[in-house]
């Protein structure tokens, strides 16, 4: 995250998370599919290297909403990503105990896809 001001400075938020998503749900798939601890290192590397950017770009636009008070912004953006820091793991746990890691792990990858797809329509008119 300490390198991703420049990129945030350069780079449109929309592609930002876009690239975020994508990147992330690639770094998981590369750690599930390859079955090499420096290849989960790798992978895992690049899941947070991912994510890293998409809570500031997503505060930053949450504050701009038009209408909306830039703390009841920031507050509701909060409040779903706490929520997904709590509902996260043990759902990715549930999984994995009635079918496996590797599974539950999945859920990582396609939660990734969706934030990449949405990523023009999230905060839109905001980047």
């Amino acid at each position: 995250r300490s390198g991703g001001a420049w990129v945030r400075a350069g780079v449109a938020p929309a592609s930002q998370r876009r690239a975020g998503g994508l990147l992330g749900a690639v770094g998981m798939a590369l750690a599930l599919a390859v079955p090499h601890p420096a290849a989960a290192l790798a992978g895992f590397a690049l899941v947070g290297l991912g994510f890293a950017n998409i809570v500031p770009v997503l505060f930053s636009a949450a504050g701009q909403v038009p209408g909306v008070a830039p703390a009841h912004g920031i507050a509701a953006v909060s409040s779903v990503g706490y929520f997904g820091m709590m509902a996260g793991p043990p759902l990715i746990g549930f999984i994995a105990q009635g079918r496996s890691l590797t599974l539950g792990l999945v859920v990582v990858i396609v939660f990734a896809v969706v934030v990449a797809a949405l990523s023009r329509r999230a905060l839109a008119g905001r980047g």
